[in-house]
């Protein structure tokens, strides 16, 4: 027998398995068609994962931005913590459905409903010049609404205060639910816990 006849037996096998296993299949009940679509076949598709926040920002009521600098000196409270906490507050605060306010760590980042922006700041001197590595993640002090990942950080260089705010600006859009871009539009805070 040829490579050729193997080849087509082969095929003719795997049609009749597929053949077969869809039959043994339940047949799918037909749901009520909601509106025509232009693409029959995209009315088929389930909605985008990330078209829903997280259940970290279920029912949130406030946003505190909390920072924390690192230096070789040990932890700064100077001009560069003053500059960032400014700059994520402000940034945050836009389009913010909910009241957000700087904030030392401590009993109000406990509070129920609220989330905060755990903003942590490493200051190295790279070849005679001061870059900062930044990093921001939301905290909720509630069993269910951990996170195990966020955005990646970046680095900038300290004294450059429009990169700084570039780096503030990437971070939050890649954290916050009203100002992370899905298509061209943001994804609002939802008004309560989904079903299970």
């Amino acid at each position: 027998m040829d490579y050729g006849s193997r080849a087509r037996i082969a095929a003719a096998s795997s049609l009749v398995l597929v053949a077969a296993d869809a039959a043994a299949q339940p047949a799918a009940i037909p749901s009520a068609p909601s509106q025509p679509s232009a693409n029959p076949a995209a009315a088929d598709l389930p909605a985008p994962a990330a078209a829903t926040p997280a259940l970290l920002w279920q029912d949130v009521t406030s946003l505190g931005v909390t920072c924390l600098v690192h230096t070789a000196d040990g932890i700064a409270t100077g001009a560069l913590h003053d500059r960032l906490c400014a700059a994520v507050t402000a940034q945050a605060a836009k389009g913010a459905p909910v009241p957000v306010t700087a904030a030392a760590l401590g009993g109000a980042a406990l509070a129920p409903g609220r989330v905060t922006l755990l903003v942590q700041a490493s200051v190295e001197d790279v070849r005679g010049a001061g870059v900062v590595a930044l990093t921001i993640r939301p905290f909720r002090n509630a069993a269910e609404a951990g996170q195990l990942f966020g955005a990646p950080p970046r680095v900038v260089a300290a004294d450059d205060l429009p990169a700084l705010e570039r780096a503030v600006a990437g971070l939050l859009a890649a954290t916050l639910p009203w100002q992370a871009a899905v298509g061209s539009h943001a994804r609002p805070l939802p008004a309560g816990r989904p079903r299970r």
